[in-house]
């Protein structure tokens, strides 16, 4: 029997006598259907899974048929469909399942987005390349799969259901998310918590971050016991970058958090390709994600949500939260919560390695405008307008250099 009591969160869990899943997964073949899932959703059939491509319609019936193969039960309104308008006249579409029967009580999400940028956007540098996205985010929609299968095979079941959701337009501002919190399936308030699967396919050794676990007081705690039995190297970072689907959940009091596994330079690129990803790391990381939500489904009581910050909350109602449309080309370091922003390394070309910023950079002023962390530095970008002209301040080595670039269209 799994023991997964609430009240023992603080004392069972951090102590590491939690039971269940455990230790990475023994299942034969599990390492080769993620490698399998991988390579095809970002195989060039698939066009890169851009709106308004046939690859993105493509990946929409591979991805169905794979729900059917894992045994959900169909949750959208047109089977596991869930259409919704997109840009330009196109009709997206997100893919909802569920393990368990609805009942009108609770229930936990679990999510991950399956387009990406197809072939890149007229007066980029890549554009017309196919950009295959294998780790963001068909690293994420083969691990979802892959727990939904773990958690259906298991004679015991959680104590709620778990509702699988495939999203579409993530790469054009959480659109499918967006859609999905406006026209929830299930009521939101019964939702405990929402985890989102995005860019996973890189772990190598190296640290898990999940974000997000300051939206529900237990969180943190929920997520260290389950990595009592695993023992990843885990940051928690304080704030939540706010790039991924978890946010619209957030943003209407659903605890929700993002799992990822690091920030590389082939982020958004043509060669973001399969044969890069670490299939072990995201088996691992699927064991994770099982126990994490079983966890969660299996609670009798909500989690206590925290709401976003008053800073936050501000933004929102000026309407200040709007999208960049710049990019600069640094790539931060998630786990760092001191001053500024950190660099764990830059895009090769990028305004960012043009200025001379390398590893281990840490980012304190920029375009005139202190910079106090990376929410803040996102803010600063949102400000800015392709072409433009900024100073970038950076301490290396406890000394101070300024640097010009200009910084161009974001992807």
């Amino acid at each position: 029997m799994r023991d997964r009591t609430a009240g023992f969160v603080g004392l069972v869990l951090l102590a590491g006598v939690f039971t269940g899943i455990g230790a990475p997964s023994a299942q034969a073949g599990a390492v080769e259907s993620l490698r399998r899932d991988v390579e095809t959703l970002s195989s060039p059939a698939f066009e890169g899974r851009g709106v308004g491509t046939k690859g993105i319609e493509k990946a929409r019936e591979y991805v169905e048929s794979r729900f059917r193969e894992v045994g959900l039960v169909p949750l959208g309104t047109e089977g596991y469909a869930q259409p919704f308008p997109g840009p330009k006249g196109t009709t997206l579409v997100n893919l909802i399942g569920v393990l368990g029967k609805p009942d009108g009580s609770r229930y936990v999400i679990v999510g991950a987005h399956y387009d990406h940028l197809g072939f890149g956007q007229p007066g980029e540098a890549d554009y017309g390349k196919m950009f295959p996205g294998a780790d963001d985010n068909a690293s994420g929609i083969a691990t979802l799969l892959e727990c939904a299968r773990r958690l259906g095979e298991e004679d015991e079941k959680p104590l709620h259901p778990v509702v699988f959701i495939a999203f579409s337009g993530e790469e054009e501002g959480l659109l499918g998310s967006k859609y999905y919190v406006e026209h929830p399936r299930l009521p939101l308030s019964d939702c405990i918590a929402m985890v989102n699967l995005d860019t996973v396919g890189r772990l190598f050794g190296k640290h898990l971050f999940v974000f997000g676990t300051g939206t529900a007081e237990e969180l943190k705690d929920i997520v260290r016991g389950v990595n009592a039995a695993f023992q990843f190297e885990l940051d928690l970072p304080e704030r939540d970058p706010g790039a991924s689907d978890q946010v619209s959940f957030s943003r209407r009091g659903v605890p929700a958090v993002q799992i990822f596994s690091g920030a590389h330079a082939d982020y958004h690129r043509p060669t973001d390709t399969p044969d890069k990803l670490d299939y072990e790391g995201m088996d691992r990381i699927a064991d994770f994600t099982t126990e994490l939500v079983w966890y969660l489904a299996d609670r009798d009581k909500p989690l206590t949500f925290v709401p976003p910050g008053a800073a936050e909350a501000a933004r929102q109602a000026a309407g200040t939260g709007r999208q960049r449309r710049v990019s600069f080309g640094s790539i931060p370091d998630f786990s760092y919560s001191g001053q500024g922003v950190m660099v764990s390394g830059v895009i090769p070309g990028s305004p960012a390695e043009k200025a001379g910023l390398a590893e281990g950079d840490r980012i304190v002023k920029f375009a005139g405008v202190a910079v106090d962390d990376l929410r803040a530095f996102s803010d600063i970008l949102k400000g800015l307008s392709p072409g433009e002209e900024v100073t970038v301040v950076f301490v290396r080595d406890g000394e101070r250099h300024e640097a010009k670039t200009v910084v161009v269209e974001r992807k």
